[in-house]
């Protein structure tokens, strides 16, 4: 018996209990997406259809992180794994939920390949992505692989899809960035725990975010600072004065400040790899190129880039690109690319303040959206103050995108998109602030915190509730919107009827862009949205008014529209039955499709009306 119970302890010790944790969550998740209802969605999106298995299985997954991040000995394939469940939990339950793919985005780029598929080159003058094709190209030459005229299938699963992508080149950045390996799994798992931005949506942005997290990889890891010798500590603050005052010297120019163990051959290799995927980025994204070109600046001050060629290459081709493949888009609209320079005021209005409105459970979701970047920028702060460090690589690739948030002008998700190009190295810095390393020639600013007699318990359970709170705020947040962007199987019937009986010519008319629709006939059908855009918050009285004016051939009502209505506009309880009434009995509108699980009514425009 007493042998029994040592091979089971020395099992558990070894790893049995991370793997009889994660293996717990595995099964917990399956029962979660098994038992939800998403007909049963309520106003805070996603989170009202999980039930407790979702919240047991996910504390289990953190649990098990935190067991095998502070084993005596670190086991990277376990982490590995574990970080797997993580992101399944996180990016894969709604994928498994939902009927069919959430954001009406992701359908309208569905149309753009299916467009570039059919007639080998993008619309001209339809609208400013089209100036940058090279992700719907590139999605076009997929789907021809795959033997299909049409990416619908890669719609559902691709957030969780390309958010495992993503965990190649994280991995190579933890390992580059200077912080320790329990460090790097730490900030690896914070990243996806924080990651509520949903741009990992069939999109050109979450394609570019791999872009840019791939040439970002290669840098670092190509390329570390040259060590110099310890100054005393009289000397130091005169010495850290003058490395910043050589950052723009000819040496740092000519790389004598940065090593790199590749040969000539295989830095010039890397060097024409990294310049294909400058032009893939700069020909799909208007914004990546810049980024890329800023955090390669932060690379080659904090001497974890030898030579500046890449940087004058990426600003080329990203300019090239804008004065010349996009001159469709800029000619005339030079206001749009500039006009946001310096008007930090407006941006933070578009980007902040004009989000937190709607009912209490959106400004709820959108409050608890803030504050969780908050705290990760707030804990990121406390890791660079309690790090030692070769170089401040981590802290300037943190700062770098916001210069975009200054000078860009990307509407109200500008924002959105600078916190995620700074997220993967906020997270190592925050997992800085709870495991920092202690060796290197650049000194913590705070002094180390003594733990008591039971240091690493009480890691483990920091590491552990920091990472399950982290997950469950995410999950809440993540799909708090999720009531009225995505769809059922129903919604999509109605909009595939009316893709089979409207003419070409004809208008399509609804009331807020929530409806999986512009998957296909891009350019031959106008569609009609009566609010204008999904931040327009048009009187309800006016809605009707404008359907009428542009004499829509069809009109489109479901449930998403409804609720958007309700959540975020702030209109009334059965204001769409009423509108639909109205367009029957007073302006000549009839029935033409209800689905089957009544979440969509077509409308179209009588003979003679």
């Amino acid at each position: 018996m007493r042998s029994v119970r040592r091979s089971a302890g020395t099992a558990l010790g070894s790893g049995g209990a991370s793997a009889v944790l994660g293996a717990g969550a595995i099964v917990l998740w399956i029962v979660t997406v098994r038992d939800a209802v998403f007909a049963h969605m309520g106003q805070i999106g996603l989170v009202s259809v999980l039930g407790r298995t979702y919240f047991v299985g996910l504390a289990l997954a953190a649990v098990a992180f935190a067991i095998e991040l502070l084993r005596e000995r670190i086991h990277e394939g376990r982490l590995l794994a574990l970080t797997i469940v993580l992101v399944l939990y996180l990016f894969g339950t709604a994928c498994a939920i939902e009927p069919v793919a959430s954001l009406t985005s992701s359908w309208v780029h569905a149309g753009y390949v299916q467009y570039v598929f059919a007639h080998g080159k993008p619309l001209e003058n339809y609208n400013a992505e089209f100036s940058w094709p090279g992700s719907f190209s590139l999605g076009a030459v997929v789907i021809s692989f795959m033997g299909q005229s049409n990416a619908l299938d890669l719609l559902r699963w691709f957030p969780l899809v390309i958010e495992l992508l993503y965990l190649a080149p994280l991995v190579a950045i933890a390992r580059a960035s200077g912080v320790s390996r329990r460090t790097q799994w730490l900030g690896i798992a914070l990243f996806y725990a924080t990651n509520w931005i949903y741009q990992d949506y069939f999109s050109p942005q979450a394609i570019n975010f791999l872009f840019f997290l791939a040439v970002i990889a290669v840098v670092l890891t190509g390329w570390a600072p040259v060590q110099r010798a310890q100054a005393d500590h009289v000397d130091r603050l005169r010495d850290r004065l003058g490395s910043w005052r050589s950052v723009a010297s000819f040496e740092r120019l000519r790389g004598a400040d940065a090593a790199t163990s590749w040969t000539a051959n295989q830095v010039l290799g890397v060097f024409v790899v990294l310049s294909l995927l400058f032009l893939a980025s700069a020909a799909s994204h208007q914004l990546t190129p810049y980024a890329i070109f800023l955090a390669l600046i932060a690379c080659l001050a904090s001497r974890r880039l030898g030579r500046p060629e890449l940087i004058g290459v990426v600003f080329c081709l990203a300019v090239g690109w804008l004065s010349l493949g996009a001159s469709n888009f800029w000619f005339g609209h030079l206001s749009l690319i500039f006009g946001s320079i310096g008007q930090l005021g407006s941006s933070i209005g578009s980007n902040v303040s004009n989000r937190v409105t709607g009912s209490a459970s959106h400004r709820l979701i959108v409050d608890v959206r803030i504050l969780i970047t908050a705290a990760l920028f707030g804990l990121a702060a406390l890791g660079a103050a309690r790090r030692a460090a070769t170089s401040r690589t981590l802290e300037l690739l943190v700062a770098a995108p916001f210069v975009l948030f200054a000078v860009q002008n990307y509407g109200g998700e500008g924002l959105l998109r600078v916190a995620l190009l700074s997220g993967p190295f906020a997270a190592l810095l925050a997992a800085s602030a709870i495991l920092p390393e202690r060796e290197g020639p650049i000194r913590p600013i705070l002094a180390d915190v003594r733990l008591g007699r039971h240091p690493r318990a009480l890691l483990g359970i920091a590491v552990g509730v920091v990472l399950f709170s982290f997950a469950v705020t995410t999950t809440v947040v993540r799909g708090g919107n999720d009531a009225y962007e995505s769809f059922s199987t129903g919604e999509l019937a109605a909009v595939n009827y009316v893709y089979a009986h409207i003419p070409a010519g004809k208008k399509l008319a609804i009331v807020a862009p929530y409806l999986p629709l512009g998957q296909r006939d891009v350019g031959a059908i106008k569609i009609y949205t009566a609010t204008g855009n999904a931040t327009t918050f048009v009187q309800l009285g006016k809605i009707r008014h404008r359907l009428i004016k542009v004499r829509a051939s069809y009109v489109i009502l479901n449930d998403a529209q409804k609720e958007w209505g309700l959540i975020v506009a702030g209109y009334k309880p059965g204001w769409q039955n009423a509108l639909e009434r109205a367009l029957i009995r007073n302006d000549g509108y009839r029935v033409a499709f209800k689905s089957r699980d009544l979440t969509a009514t077509v409308l179209f425009l009588a003979k003679g009306k």
